[in-house]
């Protein structure tokens, strides 16, 4: 895995080691792992991964999910090593397929083994970084997209060690309100970003 923003052993991107997560009971019941044939206990079991997986990665901050097998082995969210059990690729798929079109993830280009987690939504993040800067006076003032990621400015943000492809996600957001302008730094700076007090 080879995401910006750092990588853990389980394939997460952006994960903290914080408080411990309070699994839900179900995470210990065998059957949760498979997929039901029937639809409708199926269709509840799929509801249940989506909230679990939706409260998991919002505890941890994680924006970036891998879903091959080595990685959902390695997962705490997606393997209960207490009762030999781990979600299949296939049925992982098909959960964030579902999540996909409710709109809580959305699959990275690639080979579909990987995919955002929009526990927060990138218009909801946008949101909340033009709030900040209105807040803090950041407004009208040029800023980098590594500045917004891993500057003093935010280190006690939401922002602090953001995926940077979904804070990208957030500033087109804006863009598209006209409250910011995102561009290429000179001299190889990077992407910079400017915060508009009132949408352009």
């Amino acid at each position: 895995e080879s995401l910006r923003g750092g990588e853990s052993p389980a394939g997460e991107s952006g994960a903290r080691m914080a408080t411990s997560f309070a699994y839900p009971d179900v995470f210990k019941f065998p059957p949760f792992f498979t997929k039901q044939p029937n639809s409708e206990t199926n269709t509840k079991r799929v509801q249940l991964w989506r909230d679990l997986i939706l409260s998991y990665c919002r505890h941890h901050r994680i924006f970036v999910l891998d879903i091959d097998l080595r990685a959902l082995q390695q997962s705490p969210l997606f393997s209960n090593p207490q009762i030999e059990r781990t979600l299949r690729p296939e049925d992982a798929s098909e959960i964030l397929q579902q999540m996909a079109g409710a709109g809580y993830a959305e699959w990275c280009p690639g080979n579909g083994n990987r995919c955002f987690v929009w526990w927060r939504k990138a218009e909801e993040w946008g949101d909340l970084l033009w709030r900040w800067s209105m807040d803090n006076g950041y407004v009208d003032t040029v800023m980098t997209v590594f500045e917004i990621r891993e500057g003093e400015a935010t280190e006690k943000t939401e922002f602090a060690g953001m995926d940077e492809d979904v804070l990208i996600r957030a500033l087109k957001c804006l863009e598209k309100l006209g409250k910011a302008a995102i561009f290429e730094a000179d001299g190889g700076g990077g992407t910079g970003v400017k915060l508009f007090s009132k949408a352009s």
